[in-house]
């Protein structure tokens, strides 16, 4: 599969959730019920181990739009789409000991958007 961030790039909705149909339907077919995905930080560490996983790029717009398309496509194969990682998880080394903080004006504007798409598509 390509990677989110590929499909990111692509900033097609209808190529997004035919990309989450296709995962969704392979996790199915393999009797699993969940998938771990779409991955929906937003890329903000350019040195970010974990940035190809990532459905946002560098915007929480099209993370937000995308999500919904990614979450649509898996969760109609009958798997359950599970957002991640967390918000404000942006880079991977030091990760257990990192403190990420963002005052709530950043947070709101740059950090949920993506999350809130998975969220108002029933994730």
């Amino acid at each position: 599969w390509p990677s989110a961030l590929a499909m990111a790039a692509s900033w097609d909705e209808a190529a997004v959730y035919d990309w989450g149909a296709g995962m969704g339907r392979e996790f199915y077919d393999k009797g699993a019920n969940v998938q771990l995905g779409p991955g929906l930080n937003v890329a903000r560490v350019p040195r970010n181990g974990r940035n190809f996983e990532y459905l946002s790029g560098e915007d929480p717009f099209l993370g937000y739009t995308l999500a919904k398309s990614a979450v649509r496509g898996i969760q109609s194969q009958r798997v359950v789409a599970n957002a991640k990682h967390w918000v404000l998880n942006n880079q991977e080394s030091a990760r257990t000991w990192v403190s990420a903080e963002a005052d709530e004006r950043t947070r709101f504007e740059i950090y949920y958007p993506p999350f809130e798409g998975a969220v108002e598509t029933g994730v």
